[in-house]
């Protein structure tokens, strides 16, 4: 997979925005050196991790440096991101349902082939919040990967303007994960891929209630 790509036609403003924004999310990857891990995640690699939007900072920094492969939003927002991202040793790859989706899976499916770890972040770049889309279902299945479902459990404080109500881990914060590996050889390839999600959903959301609107 080369590098990720410039966004087209990038006025003056928004060269000026994007550097902006990619400082101070490197700003707050920084910060983020100050997390403490309450526990590992033992699980096979490569993989493929399924988690939700708004959860994804922590592991973001768990596994900065492990050779894994991301997608973020094909636009300002995701180019910075991405930007700071590969700073930390990561693959970023630029889609969404909207713009670039198909591009941006088939170069994840190829990092996987090639024996890469994948996250996904299953509710999209757009939401509905905490609402699994069938990505990471279907590049386990292709790449016969395990697929883990995993949560991350930590006080933080929520960006309420954002989709999905990111949640920005506090620092010197302590993070738990809660995960669990998906049973994908309990299912037939020829399985409808809906009652599969269905069941990971239903899985991912179980592991740990949602904190949104409980003030710590």
């Amino acid at each position: 997979m080369g590098r990720i790509k410039t966004p087209k036609k990038i006025n003056t403003s928004q060269k000026i925005a994007r550097r902006i924004l990619s400082e101070v999310l490197q700003l707050f990857f920084w910060v983020m050196n100050t997390l403490r891990f309450k526990n590992q995640l033992a699980i096979e690699r490569p993989c493929v991790m399924a988690v939700y939007h708004d959860e994804l900072m922590p592991l973001i920094h768990y596994f900065r440096d492990e050779d894994v492969t991301a997608i973020a939003s094909q636009n300002h927002f995701g180019y910075s991101i991405a930007k700071v991202m590969e700073r930390y040793g990561y693959e970023v790859a630029l889609g969404s349902r909207s713009r670039g989706g198909m591009d941006a899976f088939f170069q994840l499916l190829k990092s996987a082939r090639k024996g890469k770890t994948i996250a996904f972040a299953v509710d999209g770049s757009r939401g509905p919040r905490h609402e699994m889309k069938q990505g990471a279902v279907m590049l386990a299945r292709k790449t016969k990967l395990p697929l883990y479902l995993i949560r991350a459990q930590y006080s933080g404080v929520r960006l309420e303007s954002t989709w999905d109500k990111t949640k920005l881990p506090k620092p010197f914060t302590s993070i738990s994960f809660n995960y669990e590996r998906f049973p994908m050889e309990d299912y037939a390839n020829e399985a409808d891929i809906n009652i599969v999600v269905a069941e990971a959903q239903k899985r991912l959301l179980a592991l740990q209630a949602d904190d949104y609107g409980i003030t710590k």
